[in-house]
């Protein structure tokens, strides 16, 4: 089974840099995305809000740059055993050079 998103957005908002019990990185973000998009033959506008969380050194070189466009790519899990809404979990983030 697939589950692989790649996603080109604005990082919103950051949250602030914390670590888990073992010591890693996590950053929270917003990743907020606007396109046009075809959908049965017409054109739409696409505009939707997602939460996103970066894990180990990238969190660290990230935790600063909100509003830069970036491309990512990563999977949807559930953020956590209490709140199964989706988050993208983050596995490789660049600045989109458009």
């Amino acid at each position: 089974m697939n589950n692989l998103l790649h996603l080109t957005a604005q990082t919103a908002e950051i949250g602030t840099l914390r670590y888990t019990p073992a010591g890693i990185p996590v950053l929270d973000l917003l990743l907020r995305h606007e396109s046009w998009q075809e959908e049965n033959g017409q054109r739409c506008l696409v505009k939707f809000e997602m939460p996103a969380r970066l894990l180990g050194k990238q969190a660290e070189e990230w935790q600063y740059r909100q509003n830069v466009m970036v491309e990512v790519e990563g999977f949807l899990a559930q953020r956590s055993q209490r709140f199964p809404r989706p988050v993208l979990r983050i596995q490789n983030i660049k600045e989109y050079k458009g």
